[in-house]
């Protein structure tokens, strides 16, 4: 097994991905970190990402998308392309 595989295993988590009428169960790695620092009295914000990888989701994921996760659904706002980890790292925000 390689490497990535290892610490794919190691940290991804079950999520729903939805496109349109389409569901698959796949796994990706969540991510909760705290975002770049901004100016602004008393201002934080997060930065909560998901990696999948490409293996299990061909397509680059679409702003109407929706990952159902334990934390809650969530829609892509922004999406790179790790050639050299081969997965898509995708940048999120709450949706209802």
């Amino acid at each position: 097994m390689s490497d990535l595989q290892d610490i794919h295993d190691a940290f991804a988590e079950a999520v729903v991905y939805v496109r349109g009428a389409e569901r698959l169960d796949i796994t990706a790695i969540y991510s909760d970190v705290p975002a770049d620092a901004f100016q602004g009295s008393g201002a934080s914000a997060r930065h909560i990402s998901f990696e999948i990888r490409k293996s299990v989701l061909a397509q680059r994921p679409q702003k109407a998308d929706v990952i159902e996760h334990s934390s809650g659904n969530w829609k892509p706002i922004d999406v790179v392309e790790r050639l050299d980890v081969a997965a898509w790292v995708v940048s999120v925000e709450r949706t209802t």
